[in-house]
């Protein structure tokens, strides 16, 4: 699977780079929101791994971008915000999936499992 991977954090934005290349993913790193849209621009990707809370473009506006070029792109949202507000937030954003920092590495893989199961019809 061919994920892109978003966060401003060079420590968070390794450990998933990492973790994902581990489990035999193809991975790209990017440390701003407007640096992904770009290459989402030029090429897909099946999977978008975001920070909620980022300078400039945050997470949820990156996701509304990000959906307008490609509506078929899932996304997993990744925070260290997780009160409700942001948690609905993000749902009503349309994201498949919200992940809570501090995670471990088997949590970052199951988010993304989950996050890119089919959706019913």
């Amino acid at each position: 699977m061919r994920i892109f991977v978003v966060d401003d954090e060079p420590p968070i934005l390794q450990l998933c780079r990492k973790v994902l290349a581990s489990r035999g993913h193809v991975v790209e790193g990017f440390a701003r929101g407007e640096e992904v849209l770009s290459r989402l621009g030029v090429e897909s990707a099946d999977l978008l791994v975001a920070d909620y809370k980022m300078p400039g473009l945050d997470g949820l506006e990156l996701v509304r971008r990000a959906r307008a070029l490609r509506p078929e792109l899932r996304v997993l949202m990744i925070t260290g915000h997780g009160t409700r507000v942001v948690i609905e937030a993000a749902q009503a954003a349309g994201v498949d999936g919200i992940l809570v920092k501090p995670f471990t590495s088997n949590e970052l893989a199951e988010a993304v499992s989950t996050a890119t199961t089919p959706r019913p019809a």
